[in-house]
């Protein structure tokens, strides 16, 4: 038994200093790399909501070329498209010319979009607003200057 107290006589353990540096210094780190993170976030939902806004105007291209026609119908023009054709004349339509059929844009995505995308008669993309069939990015705003989505 006495053997044992020789062995650990003089040792101490670590100070309630020392271990509130180490804390300290955690914490420092876990603040940085959350920040890092929330950042690295927020810069791929643009790139998401962008990518998106590319395949909508994608799907209206596709659309009037199958169609072989060089505007969409007026009637689906205008109103807001969610990407999916859900409702009657929300998906942009182009009519057949020269023997070709008529198309939907709906018919080049697969589900439906988190915002909603307007376009004019010549199929150019004019207006997005938040609010889509699958809910919506809430750190990006539509900047109509430019028609893209940037960080909000």
């Amino acid at each position: 038994m006495k053997g044992l107290r020789k062995a650990y006589r003089g040792e101490r353990g670590f100070t309630l200093v020392e271990l509130l540096v180490v804390v300290v210094i955690l914490g420092v780190l876990a603040a940085v790399a959350t920040l890092a993170v929330t950042k690295f976030i927020g810069s791929g939902n643009v790139q998401a909501a962008n990518t998106e806004m590319h395949n909508a105007k994608t799907a209206v291209a596709a659309c009037m070329y199958q169609a072989n026609a060089t505007s969409l119908v007026p009637a689906s023009v205008g109103s807001a498209w969610p990407g999916d054709n859900a409702t009657v004349g929300a998906s942009p339509r182009a009519l057949g010319t020269g023997g070709g059929t008529d198309s939907w844009a709906s018919e080049f995505v697969n589900g439906a979009f988190k915002a909603k995308y307007t376009f004019d008669v010549n199929g150019t993309l004019t207006n997005a607003a938040l609010g889509g069939a699958n809910g919506s990015w809430s750190d990006i705003v539509w900047d109509s200057a430019i028609l893209q989505w940037k960080k909000g």
